[in-house]
């Protein structure tokens, strides 16, 4: 039977950056993943490294478009019809994270997070060779009318509190910094801080690449339960297993079925999203926008432009909905008019939604030596190095640089 100092199961980005963060601290690391390495959802998602998404997706203003979102099959957000009934608890759990005071804590909780996760994310990626892939740049969120700027602008001093300066662009402002935009939108604010990363799939590859150069192990395999032993933890794979001093869990969507195996029943849904990647876009913006009325983003990569950001909450099991990629173009088009389709070709990646938009950081307390890490949503990438800092740390035993307290299990 195989032994390691640590197993991570899983080997999306948030499992490759911890196993990294924990291999250059000195720990013999094998991940455990059937699938390519370093890539998972984050490879196929909109690249947008948004150290200032600090506001969790349930809020009063959230709860009041809802009806109208969840009647439009060709908006932003979905429920498959077979997966309603299951939704339930999950949304009224969501209901009640769109709470001001619940609002408000999630915000004190992601910001010191936040705040963290460009520095960390870099320096795995100088560590790696992997640089080239991130972009620091301004990101403009551009509002199609007066009403939708005048929210966003409401919310920048949020923002400078927390120490993620923005500001205000009119429309003619925007006109000069993105002249390929249509002309009928009110303005956009401008992100200063944000960034973005060229070739998501090719930067965890990057990761992945130098953690098994420098001896990390892999084991080619999907983890079904995890399970005590005499010197630790045994991650079950058929019917063998991998032995382990510890055990990270951060599969993803995939760590609800392993945490129930341990007695946990969590909230955790799939909320798949979809890109369509355009290799020959007739034009490509000079930086990442997001369409905030539209709920996407258009983001120049290293082969072509890609948009992303509808939500389709559905079962591991559905087959991917390809008209969910598809009506990515015919929103973007409306904002960009000379945007082309040649050649475009349709993703679909699920990822692991809880009711708060918090992930899950936490060593577990009735389970010591196991430390998870999942939940991340849309942040996956963006908080991927500041996770893999604060898991290494609880591994060893020491504080963590922030308070993990909000990200704990027992919130559930």
């Amino acid at each position: 039977m195989p032994f390691t100092d640590v197993a991570v199961v899983g080997g999306g980005i948030i499992g490759t950056c911890i196993a990294l963060a924990l291999q250059q601290r000195g720990h013999a690391v094998t991940i455990v993943e059937p699938n390519e390495l370093g890539a998972g959802t984050a490879g196929g998602s909109a690249g947008y490294l948004a150290w200032d998404d600090i506001f969790p997706i349930p809020s009063p203003s959230i709860v009041a478009g809802l009806p109208r979102m969840l009647l439009d099959r060709r908006g932003p957000l979905v429920i498959a019809p077979s997966h309603l009934l299951r939704m339930t608890g999950w949304g009224l759990r969501f209901l009640w994270a769109a709470r001001p005071s619940a609002v408000r804590r999630a915000i004190a909780a992601l910001a010191p997070l936040n705040r963290l996760a460009e520095s960390a994310l870099y320096d795995l990626a100088r560590l790696a060779g992997a640089e080239r892939y991130l972009v620091r740049e301004t990101v403009l969120h551009v509002c199609r009318t007066a009403k939708t700027l005048a929210a966003a602008e409401r919310l920048l001093p949020i923002l400078a509190v927390e120490g993620f300066p923005a500001h205000v662009l009119d429309r003619a402002a925007l006109r000069v910094q993105e002249p390929a935009l249509c002309d009928d939108l009110a303005g956009a604010i401008a992100y200063p801080g944000s960034g973005r990363c060229t070739n998501p799939r090719a930067f965890g590859a990057a990761l992945a690449q130098h953690f098994l150069s420098n001896g990390g192990g892999l084991l080619e395999a999907r983890a079904i339960a995890l399970e005590r032993d005499a010197d630790g933890w045994l991650v079950k794979i058929g019917g063998e297993a991998l032995r382990a001093k510890k055990v990270v869990l951060a599969a993803g969507v995939w760590s609800g079925a392993l945490m129930a195996s341990l007695g946990y029943r969590l909230p955790l849904e799939s909320a798949r999203g979809y890109h369509l990647m355009l290799s020959n876009p007739g034009v490509m913006p000079a930086r990442t926008l997001l369409f905030e009325e539209d709920h996407f983003c258009a983001t120049p990569m290293e082969d072509g432009l890609r948009l992303a950001g509808t939500v389709e909450f559905a079962s591991l099991e559905t087959p991917m909905n390809p008209a969910r990629a598809d009506v990515l173009y015919d929103v973007a088009h409306r904002y960009l008019p000379a945007l082309r389709r040649d050649s475009a070709t349709r993703w679909m990646g699920s990822r692991p939604s809880l009711p708060d938009s918090l992930p899950i950081i936490a060593e577990l307390r009735r389970h010591l030596g196991i430390v998870v890490a999942f939940g991340h949503e849309r942040r996956g990438l963006t908080e991927s190095g500041v996770t893999a800092r604060c898991v290494a740390d609880l591994v060893e035993g020491r504080p963590p640089p922030l308070d993990l307290r909000p990200f704990r299990v027992e919130r559930f």
